[in-house]
Parts: structure tokens; sequence; C-alpha cells
């Protein structure tokens, strides 16, 4: 038993997973002549380098005056008055490494009544308890927590030291390896009558894309509204849709320049950017009223302004944001849409964890019907139903962009 800090992981173990997903990551890219290799060193080294922990200030709330069951010598129990202060340590550096144990370490016991929690995004929250309020007392608390939240701290810095002082001359070697192999592979496909053009950025962007035609919306007679004629649209251009919707978010994520600090309008653009290049007689517009409110996405079929898609743009904030935007982008629908997705950006690191938490969350919405399928682990199919017509069935993709800060 390790402690219930650093006592999860070697040091040395860490460094060495932070090494194979380098490698992992650089074998997928494509280099060529046009690559801009020192933009890709930059990304890499801000990635795989190890942030050194130090820890910072400490910002205590107001005491909270409450009361603890305790026990005396003799058996018998009592309640005793006691103050609890909530205090924010902040730290700079990886959170990880207060999981990891240096070559030679200290083990750490901290008092599970302290209730300390070390957070991602760099603060420590725990509880300071006390019988008095005594400034001395509250000191040597809190001196005595930053002693152990620190007790490896100086000798974890050292051992990633030589990581970090080498992870750059490491990419760069691995970036020329991979670019000689890319090199290899584009002369082979040149040699068997593949035409190759290794100054393009073609594997960087969705392939240039001829218009297709819109054939003319075909239509259903709806059950519920007295007989009014709904066009709807054919079922292989949605397809083609979100064939080029999971594309283009595909080669966004493969270049970080254009998504970050970017907000929902400004990546909304470039999707729908392709999307009215892509079809003829149709128009394309963004934050376009319909209904009940504006919608991110409105592709019209221009011959007779009918509508052909809705597609709403949302940024993940969690499972209630997630559900809200489901009922946003609902409110917006018509008997007219029955063909529709919902757009969704990830700007946290763990995208996994998130479709899961996603795929779990929309069983629970009032208005979904099933899951038809899951094409790719980021595109998912589902019928839904419409808030106002129980009957009408709406299909609705969701895709997921992982555009991480």
């Amino acid at each position: 038993m390790m402690g219930n800090i650093f006592n999860k992981v070697f040091i040395v173990h860490y460094i060495d997973e932070k090494r194979e997903k380098l490698i992992a990551e650089i074998d997928k890219l494509e280099i060529t002549e046009s690559t801009n290799i020192v933009d890709l060193i930059v990304r890499l080294n801000r990635i795989y380098k190890i942030e050194p922990l130090k820890i910072n200030e400490v910002i205590p709330t107001k005491p909270i005056e409450t009361t603890r069951n305790r026990r005396n010598e003799w058996g018998d129990n009592y309640v005793q008055k006691i103050y609890e202060i909530k205090i924010s340590i902040a730290f700079d550096g990886d959170s990880y490494l207060f999981n990891c144990y240096p070559s030679t370490s200290t083990s750490v016991y901290i008092d599970k009544s302290k209730n300390v929690t070390i957070n991602s995004n760099n603060f420590i929250s725990a509880t300071i308890i006390l019988e008095d309020l005594e400034t001395s007392k509250y000191e040597a608390e809190i001196s005595k927590l930053k002693s152990e939240l620190s007790a490896n701290i100086p000798r974890l810095n050292i051992e990633i030291s030589p990581w970090n002082d080498s992870v750059e001359t490491l990419i760069k070697q691995y970036l020329e390896k991979r670019k000689g192999l890319v090199s290899k592979k584009l002369d082979f496909m040149e040699s068997i009558g593949l035409k190759v053009n290794p100054k393009s950025n073609d594997f960087m962007i969705p392939t240039p894309i001829a218009k297709k035609t819109i054939p003319i919306p075909v239509s259903e007679i709806s059950k519920n509204v007295k007989k009014e004629i709904i066009p709807i649209l054919q079922e292989e251009v949605y397809n083609d849709i979100k064939e080029v919707l999971y594309n283009v978010g595909k080669a966004i994520e493969r270049k970080p320049s254009i998504y970050i600090e970017k907000h929902e309008e400004d990546l909304r653009d470039i999707f729908l950017l392709f999307l009215e290049t892509r079809y003829e007689s149709t128009s394309g517009i963004g934050e376009a009223f319909n209904k009940d409110g504006k919608t991110d996405i409105l592709l019209k079929f221009a011959k007779d302004n009918t509508n052909l898609f809705v597609a709403e743009c949302k940024f993940w904030r969690g499972q209630k944001h997630f559900s809200e935007g489901i009922n946003q982008l609902l409110g917006y629908l018509t008997h007219r849409d029955s063909k529709t997705a919902l757009m969704i950006f990830v700007n946290q690191k763990e995208l996994t964890s998130i479709i899961e938490t996603l795929k779990t969350e929309i069983l629970n919405h009032p208005n979904f019907k099933r899951l038809v399928k899951q094409k790719y682990d980021t595109s998912l199919s589902y019928e839904f139903s419409l808030p106002q017509d129980s009957q009408k069935i709406i299909q609705l993709e969701i895709l997921l962009y992982h555009f991480p800060k």
C-alpha cells in the first residue's frame, strides 16, 4: 500500500505511455514537403511535455458551524461542535502526477475527513475541521496538508526533467522518420500508376467534390395534418449530407489552427460552406428562422424554398445542456422537416467517455424512439418524435467532433 495519493503508477510508466501515444499520433500523419513541420513540433511538444507540479496559494471560505458525533474514552457518545472551512489550493502542472510515484517515494495518507479532491482544472479542494477558531491551529492544518500534497513533488519533477528536455528532439526524429515512410509510400503509389501530388494538402481536407443535383423533394401525405402534402428529403441525399458533415469535421480535427479559439458560429460557417458548394439548386443559411427560433444550418431547395435539411451546432457542456440542445432543435422543426442533425463540438480531452454519457442520456429524452444505427464512433442515427405530434417521426443524426482546447 503506497498511501492514498502518489500511489497508482510509477512515473517511468507514465513517461513510457506518453512516448507510445506520441509515436502513435505521428504514425497517423501524412507528412509531405508542404507540411508545416515547425507548427507541428510546437503543437506536439505542448501536448506531450509533462508540466512539473507546483503547489500555490490557499483560498479559504467562511467557516461553517456544525457538529459531529464523537465517543469518549468510556465509550459514551456525545455531540461535538466544530467549524468546517472549505479551501481551494491552486497548483500548476500535470494533475496526473498526483497519481504517480517516483523511484524513491514517501507514502502519503491524507485523513479522509479532509475530503481532498484533486481536480484536473488545476485546483485541489479540501475541508479543514477545527474545534476552535484559532489562527494557529488553522495554519498548522494548512501547513500539514500542503506538506502531504508536496511530499513527492520535488522527486517527481526531477524524474520528468530528462523526458521534458528530450521530447522536442524525439518529436523531430519521429517526424523525420515518418516523412521518409510517407515519401516511400507516395513513390510506390506513383510507380504503380496512381496519380500523386506530394505537395498537395489533400490529406488535410476533404476530396474536392463536384456539385450534385438535388432531386425534387418527394412527397408524403401526413395522417395528422388534414391530408396536407409534405415534401421530404430523399434518403440518399440525407445520407450524403451526413457523410459530408462527418468528413469535413474529421478534416478540421487534423488542423487545430482552424478550430482553436473558435465559436460555434465560426465552425458552423465552415460546414455550411461545404454544403452550399456540394449541391446544385440549393441555398444554405446560417442562423435562419424556422418555426420557433433560429437554427444554425438550414439547407433549402432553391426552386421553391422548401426546407431540405436542418441542423444545430453546440459545444458539449454536459448532459443537461445536451438535452436542452435536442429540445431546441426539435422546437425548430415543422411537419416539413423530417431529417435533421445535432452537431456536437467537444473541446474536452476525454471524447470516449462523453460519447458513452451521451448514448445513455439520450435514452431518457421524452421524444426518443430508437437508435437506428451507429455508422462511426462519432456518428449515431436516431429516430425521435415531434414534441407536438408523437406520430411524426424525425430522423436525427448526432455528430460529434473532437476539437480539444
